[in-house]
């Protein structure tokens, strides 16, 4: 099983470890030449002294030194990419398999009830090891171990949702849901102070051990009880079904199937988001004093703008919202590719149901459900502000061009269409705030690829103006149409 699984993800799994450890690689050589002296470090160190709008993004800083400084601007990254990576390989083999009916083939050979999870979490915590190991060679043993456990612990979280439901898409809800809150509560520990929150995280407690080493065994520990407990609930269930029996569907025509089928999903995000704007909102109170006269912090945050810092704070939680609301319109239109293969497509449209309708009815739940995470998160952040749920509604057209961006490659490449998203969504992320500089390319060269960098910044200073919301709408709606226009006259499958 687990050399099978590694034949299937020969190009995936490589991909997902030179991402870490390039990214880990290329932060160090760029901050390598902005700080070629003690001097240099110790001064931008005393710099962030006391900035908690920083240290609530990165975490605290270990050490005024060099190394100090590499992770403390990427070590949060790592922990949250290697935990991402470890949940998409557990689900993929084990919960999307056994819904595809796959791995109900497997299980008609001789294999043991437990193989397929053995090997899923087998591979998933090997790569984080493989992960740990290459960034040792760059920040040390322990910055390598930190970056493995909570690809451990995490892969343990996927087991336990692979049980749960019989849905991926609900699994994928449950263990990416159980990242974003701890993540929200690391950031709030850091961004408030109030340390000892820490310990609720496991971003957290590789945080921690970078200055205890003995905070190596919580993560540990709760991976072993996770396994356990993953083992114990495969164990309990019926090939197919998850711990939490399935409720039919009611009586009805296709317009709504759409939303029957989203709707788990689209609550816990709305929740989520709800959850995740009051948190990041609160931890902005009292951070009413300005950036300062550093020309380091200075360049550091004039990307996001030059008033109170409480202020740019909050635009830098909404750009950051808004870059992980992108994924949920991934999400939607991938199903229109998931329902194609599975066969669920070929009947449904061999009722009346038009491929137009049937295209349109997922993308009506991608446009409403990023509307709706963004307002409530935009509500709970600013506490009934409109300045701060216009700022939150401002990510919905960026947000939404990720989505087009699926939906072209779903009617053009659909075998693909699931790494392109993926791709895309990690670029926009990830390549204007830390792959490009890394790799000496200017921020504002490098944001050029994402389309929030285009957004007014409303919350620091800047006019509402009409003419990017109105170009990335525009966007949106090209790319869409270009890919149900293609999705209409294709073959299936």
């Amino acid at each position: 099983m687990l050399r099978f699984l590694l034949r299937r993800d020969r190009v995936l799994l490589p991909s997902w470890i030179v991402l870490i450890a390039g990214v880990v690689l290329s932060t160090t050589g760029q901050y390598t030449r902005m700080f070629p002296t003690p001097e240099a470090a110790r001064s931008f160190a005393h710099d962030l002294e006391g900035n908690t709008a920083l240290t609530a993004f990165t975490g605290q800083l270990t050490a005024p030194t060099l190394h100090g400084l590499i992770l403390w601007k990427i070590a949060d990254v790592a922990f949250t990419l290697t935990a991402l990576m470890a949940i998409l390989i557990v689900l993929r083999h084990t919960r999307s398999e056994e819904e595809s009916g796959r791995q109900e083939l497997l299980r008609s050979t001789p294999i043991s009830r437990y193989a397929p999870l053995i090997s899923a979490l087998g591979l998933a915590m090997g790569a984080a090891i493989v992960v740990g190991l290459l960034v040792t060679l760059i920040g040390g043993p322990r910055f390598g171990l930190a970056v493995t456990a909570p690809g451990l612990v995490f892969a343990a979280v996927a087991g336990i949702a692979a049980q749960l439901t019989e849905r991926s898409s609900t699994a994928h809800l449950i263990a990416c849901g159980a990242l974003g809150v701890t993540y929200g509560v690391r950031f709030a520990a850091d961004g408030s102070g109030v340390l000892w929150l820490r310990w609720f995280s496991p971003n957290g407690w590789s945080h921690l051990f970078l200055t205890s080493s003995w905070v190596i065994v919580v993560p540990l520990v709760a991976t072993a009880a996770l396994t356990a407990g993953a083992f114990w609930l495969n164990r309990s269930r019926d090939e197919g079904a998850g711990v939490v029996p399935a409720r039919p569907g009611k009586a009805g025509g296709d317009v709504n199937l759409p939303w029957r089928v989203h709707r788990t999903q689209l609550i816990g995000w709305v929740t989520a988001f709800a959850l995740a704007g009051a948190t990041m909102g609160g931890v902005t109170s009292g951070m009413r004093g300005s950036i300062g006269d550093s020309s380091v912090m200075a360049e550091f945050l004039h990307r996001y703008g030059t008033g109170p810092i409480g202020d740019t704070l909050l635009w830098m939680i909404m750009i950051s919202l808004g870059g992980a609301a992108a994924l949920f319109p991934v999400l939607v239109v991938l199903r229109l590719r998931a329902d194609e293969t599975s066969g669920r497509a070929e009947l449904l449209l061999s009722t009346a149901t038009s491929r137009m309708r049937w295209a349109a009815g997922h993308l009506s739940v991608a446009i409403t459900g990023t509307v709706a995470m963004m307002t409530v998160a935009g509500l709970a952040a600013g506490r009934g502000d409109l300045k701060v749920l216009t700022a939150a509604l401002l990510q919905v057209p960026a947000a939404l061009v990720v989505g087009a961006v699926a939906m072209l490659a779903v009617g053009f490449v659909p075998r693909a269409a699931a790494a392109i998203s993926f791709v895309v969504w990690l670029a926009v992320n990830m390549f204007g705030e830390i792959v490009g500089p890394s790799l000496g390319i200017s921020y504002d060269v490098a944001n050029l690829v994402s389309p929030f960098h285009f957004l007014p910044r409303v919350l620091t200073g800047e006019q509402l103006t009409a003419a990017p919301l109105v170009g990335l709408a525009a966007v949106a709606v090209l790319l869409t149409s270009v890919g149900v226009a293609r999705l209409k006259v294709r073959d299936l499958g």
